[in-house]
């Protein structure tokens, strides 16, 4: 029997042993300790590298071997095809880049493409950790990206990735660039590398050092002659300089139908969309269609823009910035506008062309002494055709910062407005709904018939939506009510909190004030009916009534009625309730919709103030949090091993009081 517990007891302690081994090695901030090109296999899956047949990726250590034969210079891949068989997880150990490019301070440079075509196949890669700090190469899932000599398939398409984490430093360096999908792409003039249908997630980290370039984007850090379509971001960026939510440093590429959500932070040439546009060749700029950047950028140095930090060369049509720009800069011109931070370069020909572009955020700059731009910061050199901006969101603030007034044709419009001009030029078009006439009573508003989208909540008073009227033009006002004396009753009005909005399970509460004497207050009513006093706070000063948000809670999105009453008369507005972020659609066309479903509304109370504005608000996964660290994870395996240790030696005493008893 002694054998037995001495052979039960090394089982035991051989399992741990293994146990212990098949741990990844964590640092402190959650990086694996090991690396992928040390874990690589020495063959694909199958195929033979044609379009036809292409190299089959069914693990990590398959999609590593490309990169380390990248790495060790055994091959390019020049116009090889590879395609992912299988979804990807790569949290075992630090990913080292496919493709090597380094660019010392002293001017020396070490550089080792991609020059194949991946097919994700609509497969997710999971687990991406980049951590380029100490070997300081490009950063992302592939270094460097690029044509070579008669190489024409070269790019990828049909790829997730998500979660990713990318760290990456310029200390040492000429310059560095960081990005989920690729931190460098570039080919020769004539050539092109292409990107379809790719969504990636994740945040990046860098670490600026000196006055060297440290370049950063969602999808490229660097990207010169790209074609990218139908492409997706949602990440959270520290960067340097020349740092975008989908691209950093661009020039001479054409992205259309891309989107890029999240927070980009940064020191010069911040954009939601684009760091910095710039004059790659004379002869070509890069162009933007129907992109997207609901980005919000914080920058705190110069030229920071919803979209373009700096737009020296290119031309965007149909695009929108619906983030919020906030500069730091209190010392100089920040140059900070709510589409671009600056516009043209009076040293480049052509400059840039902005088509029915627009700028939905607030705009914020510290600086005492500089106004920015509800649209550009800064107006250099450029064109402007049916561009606008939220003075409402803006109050007080011109199209431009500073610059030629005339040249700068920005339409300041309302929140509405600007939200129907994106319906309309980007989102495809209004989608109207009747809403039918309704008389007025003495206790409610009526409204006239009329139609309303249901994306952006314009108002027409036609089918065909070719006439727009305000919200205010719909009402028709309740008529007086007769007291039992036959006397008319006070007119009141809410004097403060008109429009409000609350959004759910926010926690926090909407406070209406009407001028009507408190010592009369008798109640509220919300759609019309009176609501307990256990939902609500009332108070002297006029009357000031707060909704407690536990009953704001179980209210459905959309816009309602708020109705004050006193003895001798009644005062009434419209508040909206906001979805909450989980709740939200992450769909385009749904992003606009500050009206929500009219079956839900009462129309007679609605005014532009009261619509709902979600333009600017990120989605839970994209708010400022750390990056995950993977001690968590780290945590629950150590427990498991306790309690597999604990299992064991109870069973040894098991075993041994069983061989007592009997």
């Amino acid at each position: 029997m002694k054998e037995k517990i001495k052979y039960a007891g090394a089982m035991l302690i051989c399992f741990i042993a293994v146990l212990f081994i098949r741990m990844p090695v964590m640092a402190d901030d959650g990086v694996p300790e090991t690396a992928w090109r040390d874990n690589a296999a020495t063959d694909f899956a199958g195929g033979s590298g044609t379009e036809a047949d292409p190299y089959r990726i069914e693990d990590g250590a398959q999609l590593a071997k490309i990169a380390k034969d990248v790495e060790d210079n055994v091959t390019v891949y020049k116009d090889a095809y590879f395609r992912l068989e299988n979804d990807i997880d790569l949290s075992a150990h630090r990913w080292n880049p496919i493709g090597v490019y380094k660019w010392y301070e002293g001017g020396a440079t070490e550089d080792r493409m991609f020059a194949g075509f991946l097919d994700g196949n609509g497969k997710t890669i999971t687990g991406l950790i980049v951590d380029e700090r100490t070997e300081k190469n490009r950063a992302g899932l592939f270094g460097k990206i690029t044509c070579i000599g008669t190489a024409t398939n070269v790019g990828v398409k049909d790829l997730n990735i998500v979660d990713a984490r990318i760290y990456a430093t310029n200390e040492g360096m000429k310059s560095s660039s960081s990005a989920i999908l690729a931190g460098m792409v570039m080919t020769n003039p004539g050539d092109t590398v292409r990107f379809d249908d790719i969504s990636v997630s994740g945040t990046i980290v860098n670490t600026r050092v000196g006055d060297n370039s440290m370049i950063s984007g969602g999808l490229f850090g660097e990207a010169y002659r790209v074609t990218a379509d139908n492409c997706r971001a949602d990440v959270m960026i520290e960067g340097g300089d020349n740092t975008g939510g989908f691209v950093g440093l661009d020039g001479s590429s054409t992205y259309t139908n891309c989107k890029v959500t999240g927070k980009v932070t940064g020191l010069w040439a911040i954009g939601g969309f684009v760091g910095y546009a710039w004059e790659a060749e004379s002869a070509t700029m890069s162009t933007y269609d129907n992109c997207i950047a609901k980005v919000d950028v914080v920058a705190n140095e110069w030229r920071a823009g919803g979209f373009a930090g700096y737009m020296q060369k290119g031309k965007s049509s149909s695009c929108a910035a619906l983030g919020d720009v906030t500069s730091s800069v209190t010392g100089f011109n920040p140059k900070v506008g709510g589409f671009a931070g600056e516009i043209g370069d009076k040293n480049v020909t052509g400059g840039a062309i902005l088509e029915k572009c627009y700028a939905a955020g607030k705009v914020t700059a510290a600086s005492p002494d500089y106004k920015a731009g509800g649209f550009v910061g800064t107006h250099t050199e450029g064109t402007y055709t049916d561009c606008s901006f939220d003075s409402e969101k803006n109050p007080g603030l011109a199209a431009y910062g500073e610059g030629d007034e005339a040249a700068v044709p920005v339409v300041a419009g309302t929140t509405i407005e600007v939200s129907g001009n994106l319906c309309k030029n980007i989102y495809g078009g209004h989608t109207l709904s009747k809403v039918d006439a309704k008389e007025a009573t003495q206790t409610t508003d009526g409204n006239i018939e009329y139609w309303i989208c249901t994306k952006c909540g314009s108002y027409f008073s036609d089918a065909g939506g070719t006439t727009a009227i305000k919200a205010a033009d719909v009402v028709i006002p309740k008529k007086a009510a007769e007291t039992p004396e036959g006397e008319i009753k006070t007119p009141y009005a809410i004097t403060e909190g008109t429009g409000s909005s609350y959004a759910l399970q926010s926690g926090n509460s909407l406070t209406v004030r009407g001028n009507g004497d408190f010592s009369k207050f008798t109640g509220i009513k919300v759609d019309g009916v009176q609501i307990g006093a256990e939902n609500y706070e009332a108070k002297s000063g006029s009357t000031i009534v707060t909704l407690k948000s536990s009953y704001l809670d179980t209210l459905t999105a959309g816009t309602h009625s708020l109705e004050i009453l006193w003895t001798d008369g009644s005062a009434s507005t419209a508040f909206a309730i906001q979805q909450s972020e989980s709740q939200k659609p992450d769909d385009d066309v749904k992003e606009l919709n500050t009206n929500q479903n009219p079956a839900n509304q009462n129309p007679a109370n609605q005014n532009p103030q009261s619509v709902p504005q979600n333009n600017t608000e990120q989605t839970d996964s994209m708010k400022n949090e750390s990056p995950k660290t993977g001690e968590d994870d780290n945590l629950l395996v150590l427990a498991a091993w306790l309690f597999l240790l604990g299992s064991g030696f109870a069973g040894v005493t098991y075993y041994r009081k069983r061989k007592h008893l009997y």
